[in-house]
């Protein structure tokens, strides 16, 4: 072998060992990997007394917010919580008895009402006897941080040293700040409502009277890449609601309808409209599909409150029920196994109830149904409407002849090349074209729903927005090419939602904190990440003003009232959980275990309370949006305006711009707008032009609908 071929073997060696190991530390595993959390930030405590070596129990570091001081503890031994504590300055002593502490959280001892300068804290375990630790530290009395009254508001979700945030008044305005600031060195994305922010740590001004979803991510690579299971990712969500009025209104010559004053989400865990709302008809013509979620709530309840179709509920007669058919209707059996049945079996098997509504949805089998199950279906389908004429029959799993291309400007499908389905709407689903023999979809299905689940909040642009900002529009474009669909044209046009993200990229689970008063203690059990309240009001907002309603569907049924009633062990869910009993010995298997009733609510289902006050706003305007119709109205933008066209939702889309449209009805008007793209705590006032040519204005805050009445001359 010469030199000079030596050189290039060992040359190309060292290239693509040099590549592969670049490859491999870019994109391969780190799940396993540890990253403390940089602290170097925080003042560190300095020990007095540490007199237990059986223990080594220490203060750390500390941090003050406010009259509140967190201390780090560290020992090497478990089982030492709960704590007496003291605290002493000056001759003065506080003492705080049986104080709990968990692994994850800094051990926080509120409120002090110390002088500035130096003080001391002394930690006497309650696990181990003889276990306790002094420490001297600083306190700051002009580090005023005025949190507001915990009367105010309410936050529900992760409760730990990751994410910690809380409503303040800074310079005589609301803002939300995030005292955790957790830093380990791994990439770290915030976000409200799905757009990222900056600055969360040192407060970001907001506005009473709104719900704000915060969401914290951490991936040891670029955020862009979290699709990638194997790297080291991490997230934590806290959802607060801050009660109040939001403050100045704009000069507008419309009626704003706003969210009511009466209108705050649950306090507990459990939902309350089924109880707390006003009661109201469903709005004539509009097809409103949730689930019954208390148990202990009479199922009238939800009828009197706007539902049309009501799932779980107690004695339901099945004209008033919602029904969705699953896999296991057919058994769990395979597309094989049903497209060897026979026309008279198949017929057989769709002897249904008279509900009133009845949705397919056999997901285990190919969404693009080949042609065997696909004349089967027909024939299901066909039963079903022949026994049951009245009936809102529709096929989710499948979709309507134009089902949701799921558009984006960052990697999905472009809106550029969907403008002409406006000049030549045609399906582009391959389930309604005929088969051979004629048979079809076309007349069978007076339903047609759209796919409007939270989709993933990455890949994240420069602007912070993600494929999720981009839900609304797709489906608003979705079903008005549906509409023009001759076949379809008078069916229910319906949104299909869901209120939490689920998981496509093995994405974390997220822990959720649960305050038990019997046994007294903490659990932590492992959850999906909920969509933003903002995304919620609009889905039933728009669904209800420009087109038929929503189905909104639930993972669980109808909950109990105790709310320690949860089940944990064997029979807890497979996502995991962890318990830090208050007395640092009580066993998980106490939990739960004097209930006699339904589990306790698993999560705080804040959307379903938000997508029910759409119902009741929507309510306002029924006179207007009943046999109303819908036109997109003209808006200034930048000095410019834009003036509505027939594709407008997709231009919405492209060029990232608000979305403003209107239904008309006599000399009535109702307007509706919305920005899905704008910091989730921006203000936009926007000019629109009326259909009478007279102009007014409009506000949309953050990524949240506005709703407005008028009269036109």
């Amino acid at each position: 072998m010469s030199k000079s071929t030596f050189f290039w073997i060992t040359a190309l060696l060292v290239f693509l060992t040099g590549s592969g190991l670049w490859l491999w530390n870019r994109f391969g595993p780190t799940t396993g990997r540890s990253y403390p959390p940089k602290l170097e930030a925080y003042p560190v405590a300095k020990t007095i007394d540490s007199s237990s070596s059986a223990c080594d129990l220490v203060v750390r570091r500390y941090k003050q917010i406010g009259e509140e001081m967190q201390f780090e503890l560290a020992a090497n031994a478990s089982g030492l919580s709960p704590y007496n504590v003291e605290i002493a300055q000056k001759g003065k002593v506080i003492q705080f008895k049986e104080v709990p502490h968990r692994f994850g959280i800094w051990l926080s001892i509120m409120p002090l009402a110390l002088e500035t300068g130096p003080a001391t804290i002394k930690i006497i375990s309650l696990g181990q006897p003889g276990c306790e630790t002094s420490a001297a530290f600083e306190f700051d009395k002009n580090k005023k941080v005025e949190i507001l009254d915990p009367q105010s508001w309410t936050r529900q979700g992760s409760k730990d040293n990751w994410l910690d945030v809380r409503p303040i008044m800074a310079n005589g305005k609301l803002h939300l700040k995030d005292f955790g600031n957790y830093d380990d060195g791994r990439t770290k994305v915030v976000m409200i409502d799905g757009i990222e922010v900056k600055g969360l740590e040192n407060g970001i001004e907001a506005k009473p009277g709104y719900l704000y979803s915060i969401t914290a991510r951490w991936i040891d690579a670029p955020y862009n890449d979290w699709w990638n299971k194997m790297r080291n990712r991490s997230i934590r969500q806290q959802n607060i609601w801050i009660s109040g009025n939001p403050g100045a209104k704009e000069d507008t010559k419309l009626t704003r309808i706003e969210i009511p004053k009466w209108f705050s989400p649950s306090r507990t865990i459990n939902v309350d409209f089924d109880t707390k709302f006003p009661e109201f008809e469903p709005i004539k013509g509009k097809l409103v599909m949730q689930y019954q979620l208390n148990d202990y709530v009479p199922t009238e309840n939800y009828y009197k409150r706007g539902i049309n179709y009501l799932y779980n509920g107690k004695d339901t007669p099945a004209p008033r029920m919602h029904y969705t058919a699953t896999p296991n209707y057919f058994g769990d059996k395979d597309e094989k196994w049903f497209s060897s049945l026979s026309q008279s079996d198949v017929e057989s098997r769709a002897i249904v109830p008279n509900f009133g509504v009845y949705a397919l949805d056999f997901e285990f089998w190919n969404q693009h149904y080949i042609p065997e199950v696909k004349q089967r279906l027909i024939w299901f389908a066909r039963t079903i409407r022949k026994n049951h004429p009245e009936m809102y029959l529709m096929d989710y799993w499948g979709g309507g002849a134009y089902t949701n291309p799921h558009i984006n400007t960052m990697g999905g499908k472009n809106p550029k090349e969907l403008m002409d389905d406006y000049n030549n709407p045609k399906p582009n689903n391959s389930n309604f074209e005929a088969l051979p023999n004629g048979d079809s979809f076309h007349d069978l299905f007076n339903a047609t729903p759209i796919d409007v689940y939270p989709k993933p909040m990455f890949v994240k642009d420069e602007k912070g927005n993600t494929p999720n900002n981009f839900v609304l529009l797709s489906a608003i474009h979705s079903l008005r090419i549906n509409k023009l669909i001759p076949y379809q044209k008078d069916n229910k046009l319906i949104f299909f939602g869901w209120n939490r993200y689920m998981p496509l990229y093995s994405d974390p689970i997220v822990p959720w904190n649960y305050q038990l008063t019997d046994p007294k203690g903490e659990l932590v059990m492992n959850q999906l990440e909920t969509m933003p309240a903002s995304q919620a009001l609009s889905m039933s907002l728009f669904s209800l003003i420009m087109f038929d309603g929503y189905y909104l569907w639930h993972d669980s049924g109808p909950s109990g009232k105790d709310p320690n009633a949860y089940k944990v062990g064997s029979d807890a869910s497979s996502w995991g959980h962890e318990w830090y009993p208050a007395d640092g010995k009580t066993p998980e298997s106490e939990i739960g275990k004097k209930s006699t009733g339904r589990d306790a609510a698993y999560y705080w289902d804040y959307p379903t309370q938000y997508y029910s006050l759409g119902n009741w706003m929507a309510k306002q305007v029924e006179d207007v949006i009943v046999g109303g119709t819908n036109k997109d109205l003209a808006f200034e933008l930048n000095g410019n305006w834009i003036q509505p066209k027939k594709e407008q939702a997709l231009l919405a889309i492209d060029k990232k711009e608000p979305f403003v449209t209107s239904i008309v009805k006599g000399n009535q008007i109702v307007v509706l707008g919305l920005d899905s793209f704008q910091s989730p705590t921006a203000n936009r006032v926007v000019k629109v032009k009326l259909p009478d040519g007279s102009e007014t204005s409009i506000e949309l805050y953050g990524n949240w609908p506005s709703l407005y009445r008028g009269t036109l001359k």
